[in-house]
């Protein structure tokens, strides 16, 4: 979100740092046109809550966005 200039504040570095660390474990990172995604396909972001620097202050368990999906997906029955 803060590539595309539509996050809230704080700095965008942790992000480049977080995306650079799954890109050095192989994982790729895939971005897709609008018009690739189907009328009635479910999307989302994940993000965290509150002062950017909280992320760096806090030790986080790390599965937080894949947990926040799963109740999402839970939620609307796609699971």
């Amino acid at each position: 979100a803060g590539i595309l200039g539509t996050g809230g504040g704080g700095n965008p570095y942790v992000g480049k740092l977080h995306a650079r660390a799954l890109l050095e474990e192989g994982k790729t990172i895939t971005v897709v046109p609008p018009t690739a995604v189907p009328d009635d396909a479910v999307v989302t972001s994940v993000g965290f809550m509150g002062a950017p620097v909280v992320s760096v202050e806090r030790i986080k368990r790390g599965d937080e966005p894949l947990r926040a999906v799963q109740a999402l997906e839970k939620h609307i029955g796609k699971t």
